[in-house]
């Protein structure tokens, strides 16, 4: 991956035009089936405006794999098989939809790290919702465990296991926010209120600002010596956003962050306040104070986000630790 510098900038909304959705529907499928990139086109495009790319892979002898995105209209809540990795666990389709997204995260076999699926806008958006739930795979494999995966609160039912879905907008490669959202959770002291998400749940995204790319990234309390055990897929549709008629782009500072990706050094143009390294899970793993740049020899290779306090501004963008 060549050297790049990325400069920072701030962006302001001044006027949006009406709400519009990708939904899907300018796609087309036959009755229970499903397209997971087998035609190697590398992705997809819905609502004119988006991007989902895909990797399919034909290892022989009728074994495929594929990550990224898909899509589906398989409705089967019953089969807890890698077999039926299409099916949405609500078991109806969001209303007036007849086709639903799919994401598979894939995982840094170095690392045990979940990498990010990106969505691309081919314009900037203001985000507002996304609607979401579990693959049925998924959750038939958290509700009664596997052979490579666990049974959800174990045989106690006490065991507080979880199943996180983190949403991340970005704008010229610079990190708008991230919202959290649990696909399952068993962590509370009283066991009737663990759940795993069924039904389809609207999540709010508006925080996340005016973007060109959205993230999303599953993380589990279940993972092993090659990372997450649970299956990592969700469901999603829906995703609404507006379109801003007039942004007005102004330049308060330029703060060149370099190289990208880095091997040992992460270097800035200028001293920072504060800075925070963070890994896709939200968890800060490392924070210096007024420097110029921050050592990375003790990180692992996979996708971190930088945090940069500087002149009273917050950015965060994401890079590379090779």
């Amino acid at each position: 991956m060549r050297k790049v510098y990325l400069f920072c900038s701030i962006f302001l909304a001044t006027q949006v035009a009406l709400a519009q959705e990708i939904n899907f529907e300018d796609l087309s499928l036959n009755p229970n089936s499903y397209w997971n990139g087998s035609d190697n086109s590398g992705g997809f495009t819905s609502g004119n405006i988006a991007t989902f790319p895909n990797t399919f892979t034909d290892w022989g002898g009728g074994i495929t794999s594929w990550s990224g995105f898909a899509y589906s209209n398989m409705l089967d809540t019953i089969t807890q098989s890698f077999t039926n990795e299409f099916s949405c666990y609500a078991g109806i389709q969001t209303p007036n939809s007849t086709i639903f997204g799919l994401s598979y995260n894939s995982i840094d076999w170095m690392t045990g790290q979940t990498l990010p699926n990106n969505v691309y806008f081919s314009q900037p958006v203001k985000i507002q919702s996304i609607d979401v739930t579990n693959s049925t795979y998924a959750a038939l494999t958290m509700l009664n465990g596997d052979a490579y995966s666990k049974k959800f609160g174990g045989a106690s039912g006490n065991d507080p296991d979880w199943f996180k879905l983190t949403i991340i907008g970005s704008k010229d490669s610079i990190v708008t926010g991230s919202i959290e959202f649990y696909l399952a959770d068993y962590r509370f002291a009283n066991n009737s209120l663990d759940y795993i998400v069924k039904d389809w749940a609207t999540v709010d995204l508006s925080s996340l600002g005016i973007i060109d790319m959205l993230s999303f990234v599953l993380n589990s309390s279940d993972t092993g010596m090659y990372g997450m055990n649970t299956p990592a897929y969700f469901c999603f549709d829906n995703i609404k956003y507006d379109l801003p008629s007039n942004i007005a782009n102004y330049q308060d500072f330029q703060l060149k962050i370099f190289p990208n990706p880095a091997h040992d050094y992460l270097n800035f143009n200028t001293t920072v306040d504060a800075v925070y390294i963070i890994d896709l899970s939200g968890r800060t793993i490392k924070h210096i104070q007024n420097s110029a740049s921050i050592a990375l020899q003790d990180l692992e290779k996979g996708i971190y986000i930088i945090e940069l306090n500087v002149s009273n501004k917050t950015i965060r963008k994401f890079f590379e630790k090779l």
